[in-house]
């Protein structure tokens, strides 16, 4: 009978982590650092194919130009003077 409620246990265990964690990734980002301290992010997933690298211009901006699969584009951000981050 023990035995019997450890497989029991066991078998829950198994199934609800099945249950809970992904099998595979079907869309996402991955970002990091460059050496040249851009920070850069790559499609993974249904997002292959986009691409995005942000730097710091002379001014503070972050300066964004991104990829998409052909597409392409820029924005700047910075903080106003109430702090808040304002794209455009």
């Amino acid at each position: 009978m023990k035995k019997l409620n450890i497989l029991i246990i066991a078998l829950t265990i198994f199934v609800g982590a099945q249950i809970l964690v992904p099998s595979k990734s079907d869309a996402g980002t991955s970002c990091k650092y460059d050496w040249l301290g851009n920070y850069v992010c790559i499609g993974t997933g249904q997002d292959n194919g986009w691409y995005s690298s942000t730097k710091e211009d002379w001014l503070g901006n972050d300066v964004t130009n991104w990829n998409s699969n052909g597409q392409s584009g820029s924005f700047s951000c910075r903080h106003d003077w109430l702090g808040n981050y304002v794209c455009n």
